[in-house]
């Protein structure tokens, strides 16, 4: 069954998890790297656009910054259209930007990258990333010398645009009196120093923890015998092969080592029927761990599987146990 495309946002190459209260980090580069940003007047009216798309769009923006070549907005969708935003503010500030300058083509290059947050782990550590970035790139020497980023209205050292929820970010930084010290502080110390951050990246388009990937599965499930996505992106929250082993056996009252073994029986396709259809693995890895050298012999397993648990009242129940241990 394919998925509500207003839950979940699909397109090749990358998956787009789309859903009602989502946060991601997003950045989108020139064609080539080239400019995008030539003037203070280039980056006035994309900012112009960005209070527009807050109107429009409904999305809450808390942190951002302006390079020459790219941008980084951390940004929370109220509605599960990232996709829209994102295609109206690139193709709206192309226009813009090449009527401005007489230039005909591609402003942006590559498909805009989307990373989405788990919050409570890492919207403290992105808040002091995104705005380093000029102090990365030797533009400046501290944030407070770069005037393209929400550092200043942040720190409370300018007035804060009306489309700016810098607020939001209250809760990561302490009590409502204090926050801003503390933010400042907490960017100040990054300066000197490399932030590991990307480290909890995970199939290049989720960073949080393992276990906050597994409490993503139900948003992040995906039809995928029917769409185009890295086998990575696919199996994402997903139980690995070893867990859905483990499941099987403590279901059907085995040792794991029973049910990778030819005489596993049924248990051997109850497992392999999980690895295709729940834990969404290649069919190699579910061979391998099965101990069989055919991949067709894992299909014709989770065939044989699915047919007997059309009839099988029994064998259902054993399989509903399996997939809970796996939930």
């Amino acid at each position: 069954m394919v998925p509500d495309r207003g839950i979940l946002g699909f397109m090749a190459r990358a998956l787009r998890v789309e859903y009602s209260g989502a946060v991601y980090h997003v950045t989108s580069r020139g064609n080539r790297r080239q400019r995008i940003f030539n003037d203070d007047r280039d980056r006035e009216h994309f900012l112009e656009l960005l209070g527009e798309l807050t109107r429009r769009y409904g999305w809450i923006i808390s942190v951002y910054v302006l390079m020459t070549n790219h941008f980084h907005l951390v940004i929370e969708t109220p509605e599960p259209n990232l996709a829209a935003g994102m295609k109206w503010l690139n193709s709206s500030y192309a226009c813009w930007y090449n009527r401005r300058h007489g230039m005909v083509g591609h402003l942006f290059g590559e498909r805009y990258k989307a990373i989405h947050v788990q919050t409570e782990e890492y919207m403290q550590r992105l808040a002091r990333y995104v705005v380093l970035n000029p102090v990365r790139a030797q533009m400046v020497a501290t944030p407070g010398e770069y005037r393209w980023s929400s550092y200043l209205a942040t720190a409370g050292l300018e007035d804060c645009p009306e489309w700016l929820k810098t607020r939001g970010l209250e809760q990561y930084f302490g009590e409502a009196s204090s926050w801003r010290e503390n933010y400042i502080r907490y960017v100040d110390e990054g300066i000197d120093g490399a932030d590991p951050i990307w480290r909890g990246l995970r199939r290049r388009v989720f960073l949080g923890t393992e276990e906050w990937l597994r409490s993503m599965r139900q948003k992040i499930d995906i039809a995928w015998r029917h769409i185009d996505i890295p086998h990575d992106q696919r199996a994402a929250g997903r139980p690995s092969m070893g867990a859905i082993v483990n499941a099987v056996a403590d279901a059907m009252k085995l040792r794991p080592r029973e049910v990778r073994r030819g005489s596993g029986g049924l248990a051997r396709k109850v497992a392999a029927w999980l690895g295709v259809y729940e834990g969404r693995r290649r069919l190699r890895v579910i061979a391998r761990t099965l101990h069989l050298k055919s991949c067709s012999r894992i299909t014709q397993l989770a065939a044989e599987c699915d047919r007997l648990l059309r009839g099988d009242k029994r064998l259902k129940e054993l399989v509903a146990i399996a997939r809970l241990a796996l939930a």
